[in-house]
């Protein structure tokens, strides 16, 4: 609020506003923890694990309560950010998107947060929430299928600046005005199943061998983080090239990764070649995975294409037990 005060003025500007809440720990002030009618009289448990649910019926539902409170504090100084630009008569002349990186599980299928399940529609289908100036379609709901890689090319396309080459992200505007619409979109975690979902079928594309491989890092950065690798250790088998056809002819290094396997429902084993398909139209919180070999195929050759699209590496075809495109060779 203090930037926009000093720079009321200008124009062209941008500015992303990154709100940490609401994450673990779920901490708020009590008068948000009351509105939600908090009787937990144990310590505070607003830091759940990021494992399966082993708690009891009353600590999860305290820990949802605590959520929420924190979910409620975060949305009233969300508001008083749009009531600042609305002071400052900002609101007509300025682009907003409101949208988020995951959501987090709270109990559902006996998982706590993320990371360590399948991708299910509490972590993937996030928000979003766009103001055109001049409340433009104001009111509005689409059920057009987007990403969060949309967003760059939606701010890029605003300032009137050409978008660069290899961006798979469409700007909303063109969805919005129905220019534009994706047939289905692929998502997922590093080293876990390759997903899609058509906006009907959500189907989980699982590694299809128990030692979830060939697998590799492939970045700029070659430093510990959430793979399980140290650098110093594996030397001898980094390689270093141009693999990838998107990094604009930028070398990248070549890493032997791992990742264990998550469990594909709760107290069950290693999800290995047992891909999973769901209606979410008839089923949305996903409990009941159903088979339709035909609709599998269909979503198998799309998950393919939207490998090849990328330039994916013919590893990350063969992990899930898919066939690589025939690259032919320039004559």
């Amino acid at each position: 609020m203090d930037w926009l005060d000093t720079n009321r003025a200008a124009d062209n500007w941008f500015l992303q506003v990154e709100l940490f809440d609401p994450h673990e720990p779920f901490y708020c002030t009590q008068e948000y923890r009351d509105l939600y009618g908090d009787t937990w009289d144990g310590p505070l448990c607003d830091w759940p694990p990021y494992q399966k649910v082993a708690e009891s019926p009353e600590i999860l539902e305290h820990i949802r309560k605590c959520y929420a409170g924190l979910l409620t504090m975060t949305d009233h100084w969300v508001g008083k950010l749009l009531d600042k630009m609305s002071d400052l008569a900002l609101l007509n002349e300025t682009l907003i998107i409101f949208t988020t990186d995951h959501g987090t599980m709270l109990g559902e299928h006996a998982y706590w947060m993320k990371g360590h399940m399948p991708c299910y529609n509490e972590i993937s289908q996030i928000p979003l929430v766009v103001r055109l100036p001049g409340g433009e379609q104001g009111g509005t709901r689409e059920s057009r299928l987007t990403q969060t890689i949309d967003i760059m090319p939606t701010i890029l396309q605003h300032h009137g600046c050409a978008l660069p080459p290899n961006v798979q992200g469409i700007p909303l505007r063109d969805t919005l005005g129905g220019r534009s619409q994706r047939k289905d979109v692929i998502f997922g975690y590093f080293g876990m199943a390759t997903n899609i979902t058509d906006g009907k079928h959500v189907y989980f594309r699982n590694p299809v061998t128990a030692e979830n491989g060939p697998l590799f890092a492939y970045t700029a950065m070659p430093t510990s983080g959430i793979n399980a690798w140290t650098p110093r250790n594996l030397f001898d088998r980094i390689e270093a090239g141009r693999y990838l056809g998107h990094t604009y002819n930028l070398p990248v290094y070549k890493i032997p990764a791992s990742r264990a396997l998550p469990a594909s429902h709760p107290h069950e084993g290693p999800a290995v070649d047992r891909h999973e398909l769901f209606d979410i139209v008839v089923d949305p919180m996903q409990n009941a995975p159903f088979a339709d070999p035909e609709v599998e195929r269909h979503l198998c050759e799309r998950i393919a294409d939207h490998l090849t699209a990328v330039g994916a590496p013919a590893e990350q075809f063969a992990r899930i037990g898919l066939e690589a495109p025939v690259v032919v060779g320039a004559e």
